[in-house]
């Protein structure tokens, strides 16, 4: 199908020329501020196993928060500790699975990376987080079905003492007020800038890349489709994309630490739950928290960090009941070793997630993206708005947010539609959408994945639709500064 694109960037410069984004990067003043600004800000560090600081089911229970138990789906917010770790520095009492390194504090904290999950729903909605105790408004981490399980990966800015807010909403068509449980587990955190002067290890900056898929089982490995309990073993320092125009996403360098990808798994035969790690499962012995949970035909996307084996693999491994074609495109990378001098690849999460957009609405067209269509956005405004107490951030290689295709409709009134959205730097010349996908959906509902993108020319982003008609929303929590 012909690449068709249209032009939105008009609308969106005017829409976000106004807004104004408070990013404090630490409230610590740093020691050496003679020698260096942001020191160790915004730099991401891994933990050594994910750790599950929420689950809300009886059966295990973890930090379970009031009204306890399920959750009611009706709007209201429960604060949850993601630190547990209090003001004075010493752990909560009766907190499970604390998961700071010893000797960081709160304050050393500027953001934490977590997968949130909504387990068994009773009806359609959507949760939403805010720093402390704020309520939640105005954007969406997870949107989710009745009786089903939906996971995210956030980047989760909480308030100075390590507490976040969580609200549940019901969609619009829910018949009534309905329950669900959450889970948080903890993959690794983001640290201010005082955090250097501890004397601690330096964490790793990350660097959005031309997004690449790496892997591909329906058509690499010799066909092969990971059924129950394989554990794939993937290169992926060094290794080249195999679909599209070839380049090597992740180069060879050995202060690369983790990598940012986009997993997707097709409509597998049976219940499939994928785990992504280091080390794979099956060699260990031990299971990792899971990062996609799908019933059987369902095919969907998750993105996840991942720490890097000594090898530069990461190793997927199938827990489900099914045999489950999986894809693995890269978004970016984390590498240790940068000058603090440098600003290049430092995150700073925004005070609260900012909805840039969604076109549902008249300020941004209103008109959904047609099948094989794409359009550009243009983010100048917004990241000019950007600022730290009145002072602009400055400039940024691109933003990590939450990418929902709220609604797609049919192209044809009696043929089921399925498809994807792909969001890539917008190219300097004429040319059609990287073989990569950042979420893929139905006609059914919504669906939300967490993104990292990369800027093109003047901060554009192009958007592609693959088929059906989208309308989709843009939450950003956080940006990616460049020198």
């Amino acid at each position: 199908m012909k690449l068709s694109v249209s032009v939105r960037r008009v609308l969106l410069a005017a829409a976000l020329a106004t807004a104004t984004v408070v990013v404090p990067v630490s409230t610590v003043s740093p020691v050496s501020a003679a020698t260096c600004t942001l020191c160790g800000g915004g730099e991401y560090h891994a933990i050594d196993t994910p750790s599950r600081v929420l689950d809300t089911r009886s059966n295990p229970k973890i930090n379970d928060v009031d009204p306890l138990n399920a959750k009611l789906v009706n709007g209201s917010a429960f604060v949850v500790d993601l630190l547990g770790i209090g003001s004075d520095g010493t752990p909560t009492g009766g907190y499970t699975n604390g998961w700071l390194p010893s000797g960081v504090t709160p304050a050393d904290v500027l953001a934490v990376a977590a997968t949130v999950t909504v387990v068994g729903p009773t009806v359609g909605g959507y949760l939403a987080v805010a720093p402390g105790d704020t309520a939640p408004t105005g954007s969406s981490l997870i949107n989710f079905l009745a009786h089903t399980t939906t996971a995210n990966l956030a980047v989760l800015r909480p308030d100075a003492t390590g507490k976040l807010s969580i609200g549940l909403f019901p969609s619009l068509t829910a018949s009534a007020t309905g329950t669900a449980d959450v889970l948080i587990d903890v993959f690794g955190w983001f640290t201010t800038s005082g955090y250097l002067n501890a004397g601690a290890e330096r964490g790793g900056r990350l660097i959005p890349t031309d997004p690449g898929r790496i892997l591909d089982t329906r058509t690499g490995l010799g066909g092969i489709t990971p059924g129950p309990g394989d554990d794939l073993d993937v290169t992926v320092v060094g290794a080249s994309t195999v679909t599209g125009t070839k380049f090597t996403p992740v180069p060879i360098d050995s202060n690369i630490t983790a990598v940012m990808v986009n997993i997707t798994a097709v409509a597998p035969t049976g219940s499939s739950s994928v785990f992504v790690a280091a080390l794979g499962t099956k060699a260990n012995g031990t299971a990792p928290t899971s990062n996609l949970n799908l019933m059987p035909g369902q095919t969907r996307a998750a993105t996840a960090i991942v720490p890097l084996g000594t090898d530069g693999h990461i190793h997927l491994y199938n827990g489900g009941g099914g045999k489950t074609p999986l894809l693995v495109d890269v978004v970016g990378y984390f590498i240790n070793g940068q000058p603090e001098s440098t600003r290049a690849g430092r995150v700073v999460p925004l005070s609260a997630p900012f909805r840039a957009f969604d076109t549902r609405l008249t300020a941004f067209g209103k008109v959904p993206l047609g099948p094989g269509q794409a359009e550009d956005w243009s983010f100048a405004a917004f990241a000019a708005s950007v600022n730290i107490g009145g002072t602009s951030v400055g400039n940024q290689l691109g933003f990590i947010g939450n990418l929902t295709n709220a609604a797609l409709s049919r192209q044809y009134p009696t043929v089921a539609v399925k498809g994807f959205l792909t969001v890539y730097p917008t190219p300097t010349s004429s040319g059609g959408p990287p073989v990569v996908s950042n979420l893929n959906s139905n006609e059914f509902g919504a669906v939300a994945n967490m993104a990292l993108v990369k800027y093109g020319a003047n901060q554009t982003v192009r958007v592609y639709n693959a088929s059906g008609y989208a309308d989709y929303i843009v939450d950003v929590s956080a940006v990616v500064l460049n020198d």
